[in-house]
């Protein structure tokens, strides 16, 4: 993807941050742009990935095969209840407005628990996407924002680990297209809390099913084996397409 595209390619391949069609904390997925929201009551037909080839190599930093294993299987979960949820507002139809409640509803439940599915879709896809790299110290142009917007990358390491210890689900690394930005955002569920116009980079799990397995209750411990595990390069291409998002919205 080219800064040159325009504000209609870059929505139909799922990659914008302008306009995010459900309060998911991730806002674009765009290694994955064939899970996107669906378009109104579209019937389920949502697809999970396959699991990257390379969580293989996160092996030596301590994050098992076993881990990988485990959690893709609550990735895929999340994958058919969207497909469930999905399915139920097509049965529904043309929802009556006459049977909304904020307390309670059919809608209000289906609304809510579709950010939180789509979210454990949207959210594990770029965990796992980012991961089985090389880690250490970032290189390419991620590593420039970093240090632009961190002073070093030391300071954004301190500031991901703090943030991740302090989290209950997730961290993500994004990129803010309104002035370039980049920020640790924390979120304590699927679907908390979104931050819109911003487009993730990088996302870590810090939910217990992501370490307990390797690491027990250090979460810290984990969160060392993850930075060892980057893929820099991965990064480094949702950046671009964030940096793209940034120009077409800016036209």
């Amino acid at each position: 993807m080219t800064p040159e595209l325009d504000r209609r390619q870059l929505f139909t391949l799922g990659a914008s941050a302008v306009v995010a069609a459900s309060a998911t904390s991730v806002i674009a997925a765009p290694f994955a742009p064939q899970n996107g929201p669906a378009a109104g009551n579209t019937k389920g037909d949502l697809k999970p990935i396959a699991m990257p080839e390379k969580l293989k190599n996160t092996a030596p930093a301590g994050i098992s095969p076993k881990t990988h294993e485990e959690h893709f299987k609550l990735y895929t979960g999340y994958v058919k209840k969207v497909n469930e949820i999905r399915d139920k507002l097509s049965a529904m139809g043309v929802p009556d407005p006459a049977k909304a409640n904020q307390t309670f509803s059919e809608i209000r439940e289906l609304k809510v628990e579709y950010t939180f599915a789509l979210g454990g879709v949207k959210n594990h896809e770029l965990y796992f996407n980012i991961l089985g790299g090389q880690g250490g110290a970032p290189n390419g142009e991620i590593a420039e924002v970093i240090k632009a917007s961190f002073g070093s990358y030391e300071n954004w390491v301190a500031d991901l680990k703090a943030t991740g210890i302090a989290a209950r689900g997730w961290v993500w690394l994004a990129h803010d297209y309104t002035d370039g930005s980049i920020f640790n955002y924390i979120g304590d569920a699927q679907n908390t809390f979104p931050v819109w116009h911003a487009t993730p980079l990088l996302a870590l799990d810090v939910y217990e099913h992501a370490y307990y397995l390797d690491f027990q209750t250090g979460r810290a411990k984990y969160i060392d084996a993850f930075l060892k595990s980057v893929d820099w390069d991965e990064v480094n291409k949702n950046l671009a397409v964030a940096k793209a998002v940034a120009t077409a919205a800016k036209k």
